[in-house]
Parts: structure tokens; C-alpha cells; sequence
């Protein structure tokens, strides 16, 4: 059995004593280091997800940005293409001009010779003609021997050309 004696009260309030010092001076600031490392892991904690956060914000700008830039990129090469269609065009209408106007010119050309042709002809036969009508004044011949000569003359005047 358990006898109450005083030293038995003694023990305990040595007990209760040693128990709100160890409390007082060794739980007291070990619980302050522990909620200083809490907040301290709280905060950075919260310093972390801020900086995610951001990142995360920093990350969608970029890609924001590449995605216009994409775009930029796009129209560009749709611009250049227009103006590379338009040139093309120039040009092709440009050199079908040109080309109207050799074909134009080559028959200018073309129409001036057989005009330049036909007049020499017509010349030619204008002068046989006169030929024809002063050798028959002259010797009022037959007509057979005047034939005979235009179609000398008109063989040799066609054989030149």
C-alpha cells in the first residue's frame, strides 16, 4: 500500500516544480523555434507558389507572344506572296505587251514590204505595158509579134523577181 508521507509531498512538488521550469525554459522556446520554422516554411511555402505563379504568368505572356509572333510571321509570308502574284502578273502582262507589239510591228513590217512589193510589180508592169504599146506604134505590125514580145518581156521581168 501507499503510505502519504511527507516525502512523498515533496516529490510531487519537486515533480510540479521541475515540470513548469522544463515548461517555462525548455518547451517555451523549443515550441518558439518550431512556429519561427513553421512561418518561416509557411513563407517560403508562399514565397514558392507566388514565384509559380508568376512563372506560370511569365510562361503564358511567352507563349502569348510566340503565338503572335506566329501570326506576324503568317501575314508576312501572305503579304510576300501577294506582292510575289502581283509582280508576276506585271511582268507576264508586261511581256504580253511587248510581245502585241513585236507582232503588231512585224506586220507593219510584213504590209509595208508587200506594199513596197506590189508597187514594184505594178511599176514593172506599167512599164512593160508602155513598152508593149510604144513597140506597137512603132511597127504597127502584127498583133501576133506584139504579143509575142509582152510575153518575152513579162517572162523576164517574172523570172527576176
Amino acid at each position: 500500500m501507499l503510505r502519504l508521507d511527507i516525502n512523498l509531498l515533496w516529490t510531487v512538488i519537486n515533480l510540479l516544480i521541475w515540470f513548469f521550469l522544463i515548461k517555462k525554459f525548455l518547451f517555451k522556446p523549443i515550441n518558439g523555434v518550431i512556429q519561427k520554422r513553421e512561418e518561416a516554411i509557411s513563407s517560403r511555402y508562399a514565397q514558392a507558389e507566388k514565384l509559380q505563379a508568376e512563372a506560370k504568368e511569365e510562361k503564358d505572356r511567352c507563349a502569348a507572344y510566340q503565338a503572335q509572333i506566329e501570326q506576324e510571321k503568317e501575314q508576312a509570308v501572305l503579304e510576300a506572296q501577294e506582292k510575289a502574284r502581283a509582280e508576276y502578273d506585271r511582268i507576264l502582262a508586261d511581256a504580253k505587251e511587248q510581245a502585241d507589239q513585236i507582232m503588231e510591228t512585224s506586220k507593219k513590217e510584213a504590209n509595208l514590204q508587200k506594199e513596197r512589193i506590189v508597187g514594184k510589180a505594178e511599176q514593172e508592169i506599167r512599164s512593160l505595158i508602155l513598152d508593149a504599146a510604144v513597140t506597137s506604134m512603132r511597127s504597127s505590125g502584127s498583133d501576133g509579134a506584139l504579143y509575142d514580145n509582152f510575153l518575152t518581156k513579162a517572162g523576164e521581168t517574172h523570172a527576176k523577181h
